[in-house]
């Protein structure tokens, strides 16, 4: 019984130490993984801290890196432009990018707005469609109109602007009756050198943000990490497009044209006053016509109008009137019968006028005689 004794005690020993060499290990593991945690914002606060002070220092950045390329750029474009000068496409002067002493190109926006009188409304639409297709540019809207005294259109076009200047030229070409046309540029350089600034950092933000990811051990920090990255990734989809929406306004300028064709024939028999006389008389008729008309209209209108107020008129009126009738021939018997008695008076010697029965009679015959 010792001797198995002491060889309990032993193994219980050897199990108390285990379970010591376990705790030991477990909480150097807790140690490595708080260690690694902090490490981990270390370096996204370090990664957050570094790109905003490269946002503030972006533009300079860009600036001297574009300042560094250009005297390159340049080298090559002046041994590769014997080459290829003749295919290329020579902007007009006046309205095509240039490189500024820094050597950042300049990004410009034209737009242009032009008004054409021509006598040929049809045959000019035609020549305007080609002239488009032959400049490699395309129609982005178009409305066409009528009215009594003109007939027009309305384009909106897209044209390289490389051939923007010499597109207005073949414009004048058309030979058209009045051409009125205006200008505008804006320069649009600064924002986009800031939008690639911007780009830049925000796509150095991306790539530490993925490393992080990559890394990540805790599920907290892998969903900080990724709200984090989707939002970087936002703002740079955002830049590009911009960035996109510049370029093709910057490599496409934008022209509306307004063609129309006035009715010379209406015109001119407006401005004239030799007209035919039967087209004379013909307005002269016509314009009887139409104040008769416009007369009776207005009367129809009237009696409508007044039509209630002359129905209750007549009940007032038709009343009176057959009442008064009615006393009237009632005074023309007496009359007659009074007339008829003075006559018989002289004969008979012993009949008398017969006197009115009343003052109102009496007031009647005096009136009537």
């Amino acid at each position: 019984m010792g001797q198995r004794g002491k060889q309990v005690a032993v193994w219980s020993i050897v199990v108390v130490f285990l379970l010591l060499l376990g705790g030991c290990g477990s909480a150097s593991n807790d140690a490595a993984s708080n260690s690694n945690s902090l490490a981990y914002s270390g370096a996204a606060n370090k990664a957050t801290s570094s790109a905003e002070s490269e946002m503030d220092g972006g533009s300079t950045a860009a600036v001297a890196a574009d300042t560094a390329e250009a005297p390159a750029a340049q080298d090559l474009k002046t041994d590769g432009g014997s080459g290829s000068g003749d295919a290329a496409v020579n902007p007009a002067p006046g309205f095509q990018p240039v490189s500024s002493d820094a050597g950042i190109s300049s990004k410009l926006i034209y737009r242009a707005s032009v008004v054409m009188e021509v006598k040929d409304y049809a045959k000019t639409q035609s020549e305007i469609r080609n002239l488009v297709m032959l400049a490699g540019g395309y129609i982005v809207e178009f409305s066409e109109n009528q009215t009594q005294h003109e007939q027009g259109g309305n384009f909106v076009l897209k044209v390289p602007a490389a051939g923007f200047s010499s597109f207005l030229d073949r414009l004048e070409g058309l030979k058209p009756e009045s051409l009125q046309r205006s200008i505008q540029g804006q320069d649009v350089s600064e924002e986009y050198v800031d939008l690639e600034s911007r780009l830049k950092v925000k796509q150095a933000m991306e790539a530490r943000y993925l490393k992080f990811v990559e890394q990540a051990t805790q599920t907290k920090q892998l969903v900080e990490f990724v709200n984090e990255l989707e939002r970087i990734q936002t703002e740079i989809e955002q830049i590009k497009g911009r960035m996109r929406y510049i370029d093709s306004n910057v490599s496409f300028s934008t022209i509306e044209i307004r063609v129309y064709q006035p009715d010379v024939s209406k015109l001119a028999a407006a401005s004239s006053g030799d007209t035919p006389l039967l087209e004379r008389m013909k307005k002269a008729l016509t314009g009887s016509i139409d104040v008769l008309s416009l007369f009776f209209q207005w009367l129809v209108v009237f009696a409508a109008g007044a039509l209630p107020l002359l129905i209750i008129a007549a009940l007032i009126v038709i009343p009176i009137w057959m009442a008064r009738r009615k006393n009237r021939a009632e005074r023309e018997r007496r009359r007659a019968q009074l007339q008829a008695g003075q006559a018989a008076g002289p004969m008979a010697g012993s009949v008398t006028p017969t006197k009115p029965d009343t003052e109102e009679e009496s007031g009647d015959t005096t009136e009537e005689n």
